[in-house]
């Protein structure tokens, strides 16, 4: 009987904090984003070989793939473990079966204590990164504006702003980028994107300057891996938009007398690409003077390239579909239901990429 009471105390212990919903997670959803992390450093099997040897090579690579991982000193300390295991289970010496266990264990302790403190520092840049993003747009004589970040990470690389003009109180600014990447190298970068650019809609009026000394200050820096696709817009003191782009996601415009959609997408590089000389010349503006109820949409990729459990993508056409049958609700109802649409989409898929989403109303 007090065997019992012990093995429930402990069965208790281990699962008064368990749901079914955690079980599920587990099983459909982080074992999926671990087999990603490792898979994408195996090479490619070779297609010729039988099913048994490629399911082989594959596994040997996977195994590769889990020990380079690993710090050099903890690879020792895993190989030794395991040797100690196979050796003590062959040859039926449980001493070094006891030994694989607690090796096994410390190295379990290690990375725990590793991922928590990381965790730990995440969640504080997380919170940073959280409060230099507008929480409430500003109020507009023209618009209503509602707008939703969402980083595929603890953090990410996608950016967006809206700053009311310092020397021009009729003008409103809207900015939306995305930095090639995901995850702490693209926060970085997108955190010095975002204090030039308040730097210079505080000395510039004219959106293409501010896109090109953007260039010109941001991109000195910059890894070759990385690049930055961005929207500079500008509402005038007449309700009219102007914008620019530097190789950006087109911005919609559903006209809602016509119910049709623009695609807004001028002319414009990525900064950080090898543009040759050639950005300020490309770089064009456009303008556009929407009417009563007619509605904006600034996005970026992570929107639209949404992918389900079959790698399916979202898409422009899906975005366009749910706009145009919910074109009668404000922006922030609309914006909810984008959001719940691609929820669904997405089922128990992993995030694939950030998510930044900006939709104006014409009052």
């Amino acid at each position: 009987m007090a065997k019992q009471n012990l093995i429930k105390r402990i069965f208790d212990l281990y699962t008064s904090d368990l749901s079914f919903e955690e079980i599920q997670k587990l099983i459909k959803k982080e074992s999926a984003e671990v087999y990603e992390f490792f898979a994408a450093d195996l090479p490619k099997t070779d297609k010729s070989k039988n099913k048994f040897s490629r399911a082989l090579i594959f596994a040997r690579n996977l195994f590769n793939a889990f020990l380079l991982k690993l710090k050099p000193a903890r690879r020792v300390f895993y190989l030794a473990a395991l040797l100690f295991f196979i050796v003590g289970y062959a040859q039926q010496i449980d001493s070094y079966v006891i030994i694989a266990f607690l090796i096994f264990n410390l190295l379990i302790a290690f990375e725990l204590a590793d991922k928590l403190t990381a965790k730990d520092e995440l969640d504080i840049a997380r919170k940073i990164q959280s409060d230099l993003i507008p929480q409430q747009p500003p109020t507009n004589k023209y618009y209503d504006i509602a707008a939703y970040y969402e980083s595929a990470k603890e953090v990410g690389g996608d950016y967006f702003d809206i700053i009311e003009s310092q020397t021009d109180k009729n003008k409103t600014f809207i900015i939306i980028g995305d930095i090639s990447g995901k995850g702490m190298g693209a926060a970085l970068y997108m955190t010095r994107v975002q204090a030039i650019i308040q730097l210079l809609v505080t000395n510039f009026n004219n959106i293409k300057d501010v896109l090109i000394n953007l260039k010109k200050y941001f991109s000195k820096n910059l890894r070759k891996e990385y690049f930055l696709t961005i929207i500079v817009a500008s509402i005038d003191g007449r309700g009219s938009i102007r914008l620019c782009s530097a190789g950006h996601s087109p911005v919609l415009h559903y006209r809602y007398e016509d119910d049709e959609f623009d695609e807004l997408n001028p002319t414009g590089l990525g900064i950080g690409l090898n543009d040759k000389g050639t950005f300020e010349k490309v770089l064009e503006e456009v303008k556009v003077s929407p009417k009563k109820n007619d509605i904006l949409v600034f996005y970026t990729d992570g929107v639209t390239e949404t992918m389900n459990r079959n790698k399916s993508q979202f898409g422009l056409n899906t975005l366009k579909r749910i706009i145009r049958q919910n074109s009668d609700m404000n922006p922030y109802q609309l914006k909810d239901q984008v959001l719940n649409e691609i929820s669904m989409f997405r089922g128990d898929a992993s995030k694939s990429d950030d998510l930044t989403l900006i939709i104006l109303k014409r009052k």
